[in-house]
């Protein structure tokens, strides 16, 4: 076979038989030329056509009205106000050849002659054009424009199902795929959005928008695994986002990928170091893998920066107890206290019991002492009884069994079935050495279900000092009825021995 010749230019063939290949190469560059232009066409058409309004927002192309824009409070506002999506809702209007459905040559001429003007005059006045036109033998064009007029009003209700006809005239309708998942969204009806715009996906409408909402859709329906999916990709077209940030922190937090997040959390800070909620997002996920001290620092950087809660005061308060340091901690209970009264007293409580479960008994006197000058000295109602307890247990801890009946009779008079009261009570009578007295609040004790359990073992231990082992063993027997323990199965089988019986199943 005779060699190709081959001409002094390198990699040049001699001959007309790459002409039909250099041919290819020339009509995709022209058509990509043609794409462009037609882009820039439309974007001219959807920006400067229409006038500025009340309520609008300007860049650099011109003003732009606003699209049913939602309140700054609410979760999606990040995504729903931004400028750049506001621009793709109120373009979707236009047209895009390759994902359009056909229209008649009289369809397109009412749409140059009547709905186009309406477009560019007012969305509402689009509505009462459009209503004309829109219906089952019309062009899925109209009611795609119609569904998408209601949806700028802000009539999401009736915007859906003029979307929802658009798609199942033309299956491969992207923006009418979009805008469907778009007002669904908006509606609440997360299974729908993610429906439609997950078909808006398949159909090549991938943008860091659109992906941004997909993970919002797929995170409010509690699929975080699916939002951090979405999201993550999402920032390849958005890198910066910061509301696209923090909601792939949110889906990996969900998903119990504490790592990641963490780590996210602290590139986010280095650009963002004084914003308190990247702090508090911080010290929630230390928490949740249990990292007490690192939790502890970024709940007082949120502090020092002035934008702790009530509750972000409570529980470093709790940590600074739990990690040993309660006298750091009691001027941030009481900094808490201000903020929120009623609920604090709650958290006081808990820390006051943790203090006492620790042997700290002179600190936790001291917390109960300052709490009760701060403000009006009043513990709310609903923690009085709490309360009690606790200075009736410290006063025994400093052996006041007198001043700790005083405290517990004055609570039993208020209420006689406060189960952990007369428990108390019936130990300070038992150390007192007053038998009937101490077997009279036990008795009373087992007679309520939520502390019955402790109470029948507390009244077979003192039994058992008194040497009646035979009823303490009935007594321990019926104790691990209620609630079976094995500390509680130990010691019924001591007291067996005691009682010279074989040991019985319990």
């Amino acid at each position: 076979m005779a060699k190709r010749r081959r001409c002094a230019g390198p990699g040049w063939p001699c001959g007309r038989w790459w002409l039909p290949g250099l041919w290819v190469w020339v009509v995709a560059v022209c058509m990509v030329r043609d794409v462009e232009a037609a882009t820039r066409g439309r974007t001219r058409t959807q920006t400067g056509a229409v006038p500025a309004e009340r309520g609008s927002v300007t860049n650099a192309v011109g003003p732009v009205p606003a699209f049913a824009p939602v309140d700054s409070s609410d979760p999606l506002s990040a995504f729903w106000n931004d400028i750049e999506f506001q621009r793709r809702l109120y373009g979707s209007y236009g047209f895009h050849g390759t994902w359009e459905p056909a229209m008649r040559e009289e369809e397109k001429q009412v749409w140059r002659e009547r709905v186009a003007p309406a477009l560019r005059e007012d969305p509402a006045r689009a509505v009462e054009v459009l209503r004309s036109l829109a219906g089952p033998e019309s062009s899925a064009v109209f009611d795609f424009a119609l569904g998408t007029a209601l949806f700028q009003c802000g009539d999401l209700t009736n915007a859906r199902p003029w979307l929802e006809s658009a798609v199942a005239k033309h299956p491969d309708y992207l923006r009418a795929w979009k805008n469907l998942g778009f007002v669904s969204l908006r509606l609440g009806d997360y299974a729908g959005a993610i429906r439609a715009l997950s078909r808006a996906m398949e159909l090549g409408g991938a943008d860091g928008a659109t992906l941004g909402m997909l993970g919002f859709a797929h995170l409010q329906a509690g699929r975080p695994v699916a939002a951090a999916a979405a999201t993550e990709q999402a920032l390849v077209f958005r890198p910066d986002d910061l509301a696209l940030q923090m909601q792939l922190l949110q889906a990996w937090s969900a998903s119990g990928r504490l790592e990641p997040a963490l780590k996210l959390v602290d590139e986010i800070l280095a650009a963002h170091p004084d914003r308190a909620a990247l702090w508090t997002w911080k010290a929630k996920l230390h928490l949740m893998r249990d990292e007490r001290a690192e939790a502890a620092v970024a709940y007082e950087t949120v502090r020092r920066l002035g934008a702790a809660r009530a509750e972000d005061l409570f529980t470093l308060a709790d940590l600074y107890v739990l990690l040993g340091t309660p006298e750091t901690a009691l001027p941030v209970y009481q900094e808490a206290l201000e903020k929120d009264p009623a609920a604090g007293w709650a958290r006081v409580v808990r820390a006051v019991e943790v203090m006492v479960g620790q042997g700290r008994t002179d600190m936790a006197a001291k917390y109960m002492e300052t709490m009760e000058r701060s403000g009006d000295g009043t513990v709310p109602g609903e923690q009085a009884g709490a309360w009690g307890r606790l200075k009736a247990r410290l006063a025994m801890a400093r052996g006041d069994l007198d001043g700790a009946l005083q405290v517990l009779e004055r609570l039993l008079e208020r209420d006689p079935l406060d189960g952990v009261a007369l428990m108390l009570a019936g130990d300070c009578y038992a150390q007192k050495g007053d038998r009937d007295r101490a077997e009279f609040r036990y008795q009373a004790a087992a007679q309520i279900e939520s502390v019955a359990p402790e109470a029948l073992v507390k009244l077979a231990q003192l039994l058992v000092r008194h040497q009646e082992y035979r009823r303490a063993v009935e007594l321990l027997q019926q104790a691990q009825r209620l609630r079976p323990r094995e500390t509680v199965q130990r010691y019924l089988e001591e007291v067996l021995k005691l009682a010279g019986q074989r040991p019985v199943a319990s």
